[in-house]
C-alpha cells in the first residue's frame, strides 16, 4: 500500500499596496533616523579638540585674564544639539561656553560665553 503525497502550490493572495500615507510616513521615519545618526556623529562622536580649544580661549577672554589664569576644572557636555563646557578659572570664577551649529548637523558651530557668579 503506497500513498503518494503531493504538495500543492501555496495559495498566493494578492497583496494590497500600502497606502500612500504609510509609504510617506515610512520614508520620513528613515530620513529622520538618518539625520539623527549624522547629528550624533558630527556633534558627539567626532573629535572635538578644535572646539575645545576655541571654547577655552573664549572662556579666558570672557574672564579677561588671557593666558595668565589657570583653568582648575573643566566639565564638558556634548549632545546632538550643543557643546557645553563649564570652566573654573583660578581667581576669575566660572565661565560656561555653549556652542551650537546653525543647522544641527552642518555648519560651523557658533559659541557664546556666560559667566556664572
Amino acid at each position: 500500500m503506497s500513498t503518494s503525497l503531493t504538495w500543492g502550490e501555496p495559495e498566493h493572495r494578492p497583496r494590497r499596496p500600502r497606502a500612500l500615507l504609510a509609504r510617506v510616513a515610512g520614508a520620513l521615519a528613515w530620513v529622520l533616523a538618518g539625520l539623527i545618526a549624522i547629528g550624533v556623529y558630527t556633534n558627539v562622536i567626532v573629535d572635538d579638540s578644535d572646539l575645545r580649544h576655541r571654547a577655552e580661549s573664549i572662556a579666558r577672554e570672557t574672564a579677561r585674564c588671557g593666558d595668565a589664569c589657570r583653568i582648575t576644572s573643566t566639565q564638558v557636555r556634548r549632545t546632538v544639539l550643543e557643546y557645553r563646557a563649564d570652566f573654573e578659572l583660578d581667581g576669575s570664577g566660572s565661565v560656561r561656553v555653549v556652542c551650537r551649529r546653525g543647522a544641527i548637523v552642518v555648519g560651523e558651530p557658533s559659541c557664546a560665553a556666560q559667566t556664572a557668579n
